[in-house]
Parts: structure tokens; C-alpha cells; sequence
């Protein structure tokens, strides 16, 4: 069945309208913006977007009691899109909730629980990918960014990739309600930093260098630093730029 998709000429962000809709929006639905003026990423963080050239969209669960899940659902159906329309390019998932081509960030998301009466009511998750956006618009993101036509050399039908996306995204929130085991495995499998040395910033501003040893059932980072072990549930990671088989 396919579900709607609220469209919006602008919104201040997808998320916001989201959580303050959900009641009226049907379980995975999905709110839409053409432009986003107030976009947000971790830690209160600015989210760009070029007008009508990326998506910024947030999907609704009703039905999911982890924002961790929902956007485990929504990132490995963002790789499934992207790998499907762009074949020449290998995208991943970068701990906790980003995609990146490379040492490049391609997408980001944002796992948001609402609550009302002291009761969780749904997760809602946004996604921002850059899709048409140039180089030039990019390099105002502060970091390294990239989008599907600085990749290729092709521009995209944002509208035909969103519907996509909600599709995919639709199919792995059906099959989380019942293997969630295969969506968690499927997404460790996006996680291509297993195994690498990376740089981690804790909440409290420490930077370590370590091993991304592995993922936790619930998609805690295990993270080793001088030979100890610890787990992270939230933290900034940063990819070894000489880490050329990504």
C-alpha cells in the first residue's frame, strides 16, 4: 500500500510539523518540504538544503518504541535508493546517523520520540540527502559534504527518489515490526566503519582515537581506546581520511 507523502512548498522543519501532526498522519507517512528555513541534525545542528533540490522529509512510526529503529529503517532504505539509482557509487552508513560516500557525507537523519502525558506516542525520523545540490552550496555545510550529482555528473528527479525512498522505507518498517532482526542485521551491515580506526568526540567534548570495534543490540557503538572498551550511545565520529577503502 502506498502511503502518503505530505508535501510542502516550506516548513521551518520536517520534524517539528511531523510531531506536531502525527496524530492526523497515517502510521509511516511521510512530511515533505521544498525549502526547510529552521532544518535540524544532532546536537541542534543546522541541516542545508538547496531549494527543490534535496530531500528533506520525516517518516512517522506509530508502531516503533526505539528512535534508534526508526533509524536504522530509515538509513539502510536511504543506501537500498541511492545504491539502486547510482550503481557507480558505494555509499554506507557512518555511526550513528549519517550516509557517506567515502570520507564525504551524503545524508543525514534525525530519530526524534514524542511524547505526551509522560507516554512515548511514535518516533518520527528525518532525513536530509543531498541530491542536486553543487559543490558550491555544499562547501557551506562545515564539513566535508557531497551529493549525488557532485558524484555522477547527473541531475535527479527529486520527486521519483522521495516516492522511492518512502516505498523502501515503508518495506522495512513492515519487516522490523516483524524480524527485527533482519532490519538491525541488514543495518550493521551498512556500517562500514567496523573495523576502522576513527576519531571519537564524547558528549562531554574528549576526543579519543580507537578501534569501531562492533555494534550492540542496541546500536550502541563498541568503541576501544588503549586497550579498553567502552560503549557509546551518542558521540561525533570522524573518518580517518586515509581510510581509502571506503
Amino acid at each position: 500500500m502506498d502511503l502518503p507523502i505530505v508535501r510542502l512548498d516550506a516548513v521551518d522543519s520536517t520534524n517539528t510539523y511531523a510531531k506536531d501532526h502525527f496524530r492526523e498522519l497515517p502510521d509511516g507517512s511521510a512530511v515533505s518540504a521544498r525549502i526547510q528555513t529552521a532544518g535540524r541534525g544532532r546536537l541542534g545542528r543546522r541541516w542545508l538544503s538547496g531549494a527543490g533540490m534535496d530531500i528533506t522529509a520525516t517518516f512517522i512510526f506509530k508502531n516503533m518504541d526505539r528512535p534508534f529503529l526508526a533509524g536504522a529503517v530509515t538509513g539502510v532504505a536511504a543506501v537500498d535508493v541511492i545504491k539502486e539509482n547510482c550503481p557507480e557509487i558505494s555509499p554506507f552508513l557512518k555511526w550513528p546517523n549519517d550516509v557517506y560516500v567515502g570520507t564525504r557525507k551524503l545524508a543525514g537523519l534525525l530519530s526524534e520520540a514524542v511524547w505526551e502525558h509522560g507516554a512515548m506516542q511514535c518516533v518520527v525520523c528525518g532525513i536530509g540527502i543531498n541530491i542536486n545540490s553543487g559543490d558550491e552550496f555544499l562547501s557551506a555545510a562545515g564539513q566535508p559534504a557531497s551529493s549525488l550529482f557532485s558524484l555522477t555528473g547527473r541531475h535527479f528527479d527529486v520527486d521519483f527518489l522521495l516516492d522511492r525512498l518512502a516505498k523502501v522505507v515503508n518495506g522495512y518498517y513492515i519487516m522490523c515490526q516483524h524480524y527485527p532482526r533482519e532490519v538491525f542485521a541488514r543495518w550493521r551491515g551498512c556500517n562500514r566503519l567496523i573495523g576502522h580506526a576513527i576519531e571519537v568526540t564524547d558528549p562531554a567534548g574528549k576526543r579519543m582515537t580507537g578501534l569501531f570495534r562492533d555494534v550492540d543490540g542496541d546500536g550502541a557503538m563498541i568503541f576501544e581506546c588503549g586497550g579498553v572498551r567502552r560503549r557509546f550511545t551518542c558521540g561525533d565520529v570522524k573518518i580517518n581520511a586515509s581510510a581509502s577503502d571506503l
